[in-house]
């Protein structure tokens, strides 16, 4: 957690429950080192330690998406991965709002805001804007031949579609692999690997959402004026 590079999204609402995720991304035998920074207010900040001309945002996002999911499979409340799911699914299929260069470093920062670009109505549309869809696949894909489960999946796809105006989209379960790999890839598109070491939080997270799920906090780590808490 290096103070040395400074994010462009950690300014102010101290208190504002925030998440970031460190770790490595490797690519043909080369690991490079990677942060993203999840705002509460819609704002994604992603950096590499990568020569600019061979980052691929999108595709790294994916791969986060993934292991986000992962997590999310394994635990279906936890709002902490639920909203680091929709968050890189969300980044991966937008435009950065700003990207900078210093060497090696490269920095994309996302913004809600400013990303008025006009989406396809498919799923990935649909997941970043809907908690509740997140945790319905998370739940199906936990037990893929539970038709229950998949039925309550499509009636979440369902009402996220009418809220938003646009055919309910299907995900093809005859062709997608039911794991965190397979739906990322279907959604994504994905093909290399990623290992997320460590991911952080601060702020105050509501009552259903608490990212240690009841065990004790850890030792908090001072980082760009903030107090985090490791989450292992």
């Amino acid at each position: 957690m290096r103070d040395d590079i400074a994010s462009g999204i950690l300014g102010a609402r101290p208190d504002a429950p925030r998440a970031a995720v460190f770790g490595e991304i490797e690519q043909a035998g080369f690991r490079d080192a990677f942060v993203v920074l999840v705002d509460d207010d819609g704002k994604l900040e992603y950096q590499v330690e990568r020569g600019a001309g061979s980052v691929e945002a999108g595709r790294d996002l994916a791969l986060i998406a993934r292991h986000a999911l992962d997590r999310l499979i394994a635990d279906p409340r936890s709002r902490l991965h639920n909203g680091l799911f929709r968050a890189a699914v969300w980044a991966a299929t937008a435009t950065p709002a700003r990207t900078r260069t210093a060497g090696l470093l490269w920095v994309a920062t996302f913004d809600a805001a400013a990303d008025g670009a006009a989406r396809v109505p498919d799923l990935a549309s649909l997941l970043p804007g809907d908690r509740d869809l997140a945790a319905a696949l998370a739940r199906m894909l936990a037990s893929p031949v539970d038709l229950a489960a998949r039925r309550a999946f499509d009636e979440a796809t369902d009402r996220a579609a009418a809220r938003a105006g646009v055919p309910a989209p299907r995900l093809d379960l005859t062709r997608t692999v039911l794991t965190a790999a397979g739906v990322t890839s279907a959604l994504l598109g994905d093909g290399d690997t990623t290992r997320t070491a460590t991911i952080a939080v601060t702020g105050r997270w509501p009552a259903d959402g608490d990212p240690f799920g009841g065990s004790p906090p850890t030792t908090a780590v001072a980082w760009h004026g903030l107090r985090w808490q490791l989450i292992r």
